[in-house]
C-alpha cells in the first residue's frame, strides 16, 4: 500500500488518514494509499472522462473554461511578467493553449487523452501531442515556462515530471500549477467529505506548505501561492454535484437538473472561490 517514499520529504512513514488516503507523519503530505499503474491511469482518461465521468460536458462548457484561462493568464503574467513561450502538461482539448496563442505566446502541450489532443490539433490547429511528458522530445531552454492546470493531483508520480521540467527550464524560468489545497479551511472543515477527494483520479493532495517543499526539492522556488476563484456554469455545477455530491446536495442537484432547462443551465454562470484551489508560481534558481 505505501511502498513509495514521500515525494515531499523522502520519509517512508505513512499512516492512514481516511477514504483510501495516507498521510506522511514527517511532513503531513497526503496521497492515495494505492497508486495506479500507467496502464490503469491511461484507461481512466478516455473520452468518457470529459463526457460524464469527471466532467459532464467539457467542451460544452468551453466558454467557462476559456474565461478561467484568460483570468489565469492575467494572474501568472502579473507575477512572472510577459511570457514568450509556455508548455502545458495535461493540455486536454487545447483551450489554455488557444488562450495563450491568442495573446501572442508560443505554446505547445501534451496529454495522455488521444481524443482530446485530436481536437486540439485538428479543430484548433494547435501544437499538441498525445503521450507521456516524460518521453516528449523537448530541448533544454526551449520553453520559458511550463504549466499543469489541475493536473498534479492526477499523477501517480508527479516528482518524475517536475524533475524533467526543472532540467528543461532555463535559469529564471517558471513553473505554474493549480491544484486542490488540502490545507485550506474548506478542506479541513469538510474532512473526508471534501469534494476533491476521489481517488483513483485524484491521487496527490498538497497544501501550500507541502507543494512549496516538494518543488524546492527540484530546484524550483515558490514565489507566489494564492486561492484561485473559478468561473462555473450552472450546468457544470449541477453535474459535478450529481457525480460527487453527497446526501441532500446530490438529491437537490438531481432535482434541479430535471427542473432547469439544459439551455438555461448552460447560460447561467457565476464565479466562486471556496478557498480550496490554489494557484502556485515557482521559479528556477
Amino acid at each position: 500500500m505505501t511502498g513509495h517514499p514521500c515525494i515531499v520529504c523522502g520519509a517512508e512513514s505513512w499512516i492512514t488518514l481516511y477514504r483510501g488516503l495516507v498521510r506522511c507523519e514527517a511532513c503531513d503530505f497526503v496521497r492515495a494509499a494505492v497508486l495506479p499503474s500507467p496502464e490503469a491511469l491511461a484507461d481512466l482518461y478516455g473520452a468518457g472522462y470529459f463526457q460524464g465521468d469527471e466532467y459532464i460536458d467539457y467542451l460544452g462548457d468551453r466558454e467557462v473554461h476559456r474565461l478561467n484561462f484568460r483570468r489565469r493568464l492575467e494572474r501568472v503574467t502579473a507575477v512572472a511578467g510577459r511570457l514568450e513561450s509556455v508548455y502545458e502538461i495535461g493540455c486536454a482539448y487545447g483551450l489554455w493553449l488557444q488562450t495563450a496563442v491568442e495573446r501572442g505566446i508560443r505554446a505547445a502541450g501534451i496529454d495522455i487523452s488521444a481524443a482530446a489532443v485530436r481536437h486540439a490539433r485538428e479543430a484548433l490547429k494547435l501544437d499538441a501531442s498525445a503521450g507521456a511528458f516524460e518521453e516528449a522530445p523537448i530541448a533544454p531552454g526551449e520553453f520559458q515556462a511550463y504549466c499543469m492546470w489541475d493536473t498534479l493531483e492526477h499523477l501517480a508520480h508527479p516528482e518524475r515530471l517536475v524533475a524533467k521540467i526543472a532540467q528543461l527550464l532555463p535559469a529564471g524560468g517558471w513553473f505554474f500549477a493549480t491544484t486542490g489545497d488540502i490545507g485550506s479551511s474548506t478542506a479541513r472543515r469538510q474532512g473526508q467529505a471534501w469534494r476533491m477527494i476521489h481517488p483513483p483520479t485524484h491521487l496527490q493532495y498538497f497544501s501550500g506548505a507541502t507543494v512549496s517543499r516538494f518543488l524546492a526539492r527540484h530546484g524550483l522556488r515558490t514565489t507566489h501561492v494564492e486561492s484561485e476563484p473559478m468561473a462555473r456554469s450552472l450546468h457544470g455545477t449541477l453535474g459535478g454535484l450529481r457525480l460527487f455530491g453527497r446526501g441532500p446536495l446530490r438529491a437537490a442537484a438531481r432535482l434541479a437538473s430535471v427542473m432547469v432547462p439544459d439551455a438555461v443551465a448552460r447560460r447561467v454562470r457565476f464565479t466562486l472561490d471556496l478557498g480550496d484551489i490554489m494557484l502556485v508560481c515557482a521559479r528556477k534558481g
